[in-house]
């Protein structure tokens, strides 16, 4: 089975009490401040159901009793299934997943280290990449595909990356209900047919708020479409702590439960028991460059509370975690997506993103998604911890081995080698010797060396010529579609 196994090393910033006081905030938000849904259809939801709706605000107050009977009917426990079935993502609360980082629109091309936009041949590529690490157990396509108009963009981006990776693929950016008829249309062609994607969900769709307390009309109306064929959604809210929410953590917490709650209230009014999992991609916004700092310390508490929250509610959480603002692979990446990222892993976090992109989720780097993918796995066996019991305390075998006996030959030692000890990678523990006899390597060279190997190597098992024949067919047709109701 993939993922890491969640540890015994906890981190826990909320009590009993905290929890209960940040849901009745924010049930008191929903009630009283309401949210805004640039949507006729939601508004209509949520008004058929008791809310109170401000149609020429575009305003909607929740009570809290349809926000709670929404948490009780939403399907919790959920498989992301993938192509190849031995990837899938089971969200039973006892594994951490990690996922690439998604949706930048430029790339450090792998040929000549410039900075350029991004295209459908990036993800493509990408999706090779990370179809080879261990590490990257779900797909959020990294990039999408600039030299495709904004109209087809997303329907285009889910086909290449169906096609190009045999794991569970996550979708985000869904910007109107027709462009996610034809991701279903995608998925179906793949999975079998509609039934059978219902079965088999091999991708899922997230969506983001507009902080604070909005929500798009045409991408929540594309994520009720989504719930409606059986495609796991997640509202993922992305407040920044002073300035589209409260500078305290705990209030831009709140800020992104109630977009979340109101999210999940209009797809489980749209498509009871339909599968949800809750989002965080909540951060700082610093004061001194007026910019998202989404590397910072307080993204990682902001994701690890949320969590929390979530698993609060019972729903598996969708966090931002591995991330940085630095610009090229190196010291400031690397500490940034560590301290970002291990509280998650830390709190038990289901799903924990950021592999592979810089500059605040903007730019795609080869080099650094593999340092990201050793980086993971680190993090994934701090969070492990130290396991006391017979076979790990090894009383016996120490006192056969006995004072200056070596350990070295036992039998013990092959039995727990590989899962007690973290086994590098691109980490460089040879002498300083043997490492000026070979070149000097950086780790960024030696992570460049491993993506040209993956390149080089790894195979991808095709889609069917038949499903490709299909997409194409799809995406024709979507192109037309689309343009045909003006959306283009």
């Amino acid at each position: 089975m993939i993922g890491f196994p969640k540890g015994k090393v906890t981190f826990r910033m909320f009590d009993a009490n905290d929890l209960k006081s940040l849901h009745w905030g924010t049930l008191d938000i929903l009630e009283n401040a309401g949210i805004k849904v640039f949507s006729g259809e939601c508004l209509k939801l949520l008004e058929d159901a008791g809310c109170t709706v401000d149609h020429n605000t575009s305003t909607a107050k929740i009570p809290g009793n349809v926000v709670e009977e929404a948490v009780r009917k939403a399907k919790k426990n959920l498989t992301l299934c993938a192509r190849n079935p031995k990837y899938d993502v089971v969200l039973d609360g006892r594994r951490t997943y990690c996922t690439t980082d998604g949706n930048g629109t430029s790339v450090m091309d792998f040929q000549t280290g410039k900075r350029r936009m991004s295209t459908s041949a990036d993800l493509a590529m990408v999706g090779k990449v990370a179809d080879a690490l261990d590490s990257a157990h779900i797909f959020w396509p990294c990039v999408s595909s600039q030299d495709i108009p904004d109209y087809l963009r997303h329907v285009v981006d889910l086909k290449v990356a169906l096609s190009s990776i045999e794991k569970h693929v996550q979708v985000e950016t869904t910007s109107h209900r027709r462009e996610a008829k034809w991701l279903v249309e995608i998925g179906s062609a793949l999975a079998g047919d509609e039934k059978a994607l219902r079965r088999r969900p091999i991708f899922s769709s997230m969506h983001c708020p507009f902080s604070p307390l909005q929500l798009d009309g045409g991408s929540t109306e594309g994520a009720l479409a989504l719930a409606r064929a059986g495609v796991p959604i997640s509202f993922y809210g992305m407040p920044q702590a002073g300035i589209t929410g409260p500078v305290t953590l705990a209030g831009s917490i709140i800020v992104n439960n109630a977009e979340v709650l109101a999210g999940l209230t209009m797809a489980q009014l749209a498509a009871p028991g339909s599968p949800f999992m809750y989002g965080t991609g909540g951060a700082a916004f610093d004061m001194k460059t007026m910019t998202w700092a989404g590397g910072g310390p307080e993204r990682a508490l902001i994701s690890a509370g949320a969590g929390e929250l979530a698993h609060h509610y019972g729903f598996a959480i969708l966090c931002g975690g591995i991330v940085t603002s630095a610009k090229v692979p190196g010291p400031q990446a690397c500490y940034e997506k560590i301290s970002s990222g291990l509280p998650q892993f830390y709190a038990g976090c289901d799903m924990v993103a950021g592999l592979g992109l810089l500059d605040d989720v903007t730019m795609l780097s080869y080099e650094q998604m593999a340092i990201d993918d050793e980086m993971a796995r680190i993090m994934a066996r701090l969070a492990q911890g130290v396991a006391v019991d017979d076979d790990h305390m090894a009383v016996d075998l120490i006192k056969k081995v006995g004072p200056g006996g070596s350990f070295l030959a036992e039998r013990h030692t092959m039995q727990w080698l590989h899962r007690e000890h973290f086994m590098t990678d691109l980490t460089d523990r040879r002498t300083g010797e043997a490492w000026e006899a070979d070149g000097r390597k950086s780790v960024v060279d030696r992570a460049r060396a491993k993506v040209e190997n993956i390149l080089k190597e790894h195979q991808v098992t095709p889609v069917a010529s038949d499903v490709m024949k299909s997409f194409e067919s799809i995406v024709r047709s979507a192109d037309e579609d689309i343009k045909s109701q003006g959306l283009d």
